[in-house]
């Protein structure tokens, strides 16, 4: 008698496409709904939350000491023209007021003289 030695192999079950692990819970009604949300998922959120407030904090205080810095240096260069405008004025007042027919003018009008030879001009 001849004995058939072929073993049975159980037949593989093909396997569903692996989804993310996602708890299913069933709520009140008899429907499934997901679970709520872990303690390290809270954790994370909340810490990407406090990085992203600091940073904006970070940039607003960063725009405002800009822009600080900004009105404090078109007020310093006002300043500077404003002063610069009037040295010039004073220079040309004292050129003015220094001149030869000025000088002449205010000698004649004191019954003064002047004597060319004795004036000596001094500059810087």
């Amino acid at each position: 008698m001849a004995q058939n030695n072929a073993r049975a192999l159980p037949l593989e079950q093909p396997q569903p496409n692996k989804q993310p692990n996602l708890r299913v819970l069933p709520d009140q009604s008899g429907q499934m709904s997901r679970a709520r949300w872990t303690h390290k998922e809270f954790i994370l959120c909340g810490a990407c939350g406090l990085v992203v407030s600091l940073l904006l904090v970070f940039v607003v205080a960063s725009s405002v000491a800009v822009n600080n810095a900004n009105r404090n240096l078109a007020t310093s260069q006002t300043r500077i023209d404003k002063i610069g405008s009037q040295n010039s004025n004073l220079k040309q007042e004292i050129n003015e007021l220094s001149s030869h027919s000025r000088l002449q003018k205010v000698a004649n009008k004191y019954g003064l003289s002047l004597a060319n030879q004795s004036i000596r001009n001094v500059s810087k």
